[in-house]
């Protein structure tokens, strides 16, 4: 088989790109699950006709392998939705090997930046949403899209679903401290984003990777990454080689590990993600997204 490559430009890909794994899935609520293949995680719900499916895992092989799983948890019925979280290849490369013919719904600066990019199998959007706030209607289930703003990737949309106690939102908040290099969070504004989330009702809390938390775990996970920004900063304040990475993990380990050693994968991670930090401020952001209206990205320049 063929696969479509994405952004790969070898052939060497495409045994990464086909493989199937082993998914496992379990029920959150009445309809709503939660899937993942040992790294990354999504939800899908069961509507009354169809199942809404968000993200697609990221390659070929992978949402073949979401699909046959959510077949098997629920035989009966279809997906006819794909919801795209955020515009990142792992997360809404492939939807068309999950389903053909889904409705697409995405924000519209992750269509803008998917019609750009032109990434082989990445499938443009069908229903363009837009603001902050977008309450939805979906064969018979109801439930709220968010867009709190610059916080992973473009176009970052969590879920809220106010009857059952559950929010998604994919690659931001962890249980752990095991996302190591966050290259793609956008850091001016993510915190506060985040801790808007708590303001809403909810118990539940499922990331896009790794394991389920609640409000405490998610309260930790913004207080770990607020520690790491500030001890990014005082680094400058105390001559640490901040371009050096060794001298950076051993600096915040010694500063964080009382407090957050405990989190799955502090030590392996927490060095990475402070060499990131530290160049945010060095350089003073990484682009519009760390500019007081991060909303002019793309706004006037590519049509849907």
């Amino acid at each position: 088989m063929n696969e479509n490559k994405g952004k790969f430009t070898r052939e060497a890909a495409q045994n990464f790109l086909a493989l199937e794994p082993e998914m496992q899935a379990e029920r959150l609520a009445d309809y709503i699950w939660t899937i993942s293949d040992g790294s990354c995680r999504t939800i899908f719900l069961e509507a009354a006709n169809s199942i809404i499916a968000f993200d697609t895992f990221g390659t070929p092989g992978r949402a073949r392998a979401y699909k046959k799983k959510v077949a098997e948890c629920i035989p009966e019925k279809e997906i006819k939705t794909v919801i795209y979280s955020h515009d990142h290849l792992d997360h809404s490369g492939f939807a068309a090997d999950l389903s053909a013919d889904a409705e697409i719904i995405a924000d519209e600066m992750c269509a803008k930046v998917i019609k750009l990019r032109q990434a082989e199998g990445q499938s443009m959007p069908t229903k363009i949403l837009s603001g902050a706030k977008n309450e939805m209607s979906i064969d018979g289930l109801e439930f709220t899209l968010l867009n709190p703003g610059p916080t992973h990737g473009s176009g970052n949309m969590s879920a809220w679903f106010a009857d059952a106690g559950v929010l998604f939102s994919s690659d931001t908040i962890l249980a752990n401290a095991k996302y190591g290099f966050v290259p793609d969070y956008h850091i001016c504004n993510f915190v506060k984003f985040m801790r808007g989330f708590l303001e809403l009702e909810w118990q539940t809390f499922v990331p896009g990777r790794y394991e389920i938390t609640d409000r405490a775990g998610f309260s930790r996970g913004c207080d770990y990454f607020e520690a790491v920004q500030l001890e990014a900063q005082n680094a400058f304040a105390e001559f640490v080689p901040i371009w050096a990475f060794e001298p950076m993990k051993g600096y915040v380990m010694n500063k964080l590990a009382e407090r957050f050693g405990d989190l799955d994968g502090f030590e392996d991670h927490v060095g990475q993600t402070a060499i990131r930090i530290v160049h945010h401020y060095l350089m003073g952001g990484w682009g519009l997204e760390d500019t007081p209206e991060p909303s002019v990205l793309l706004a006037n320049e590519v049509q849907l």
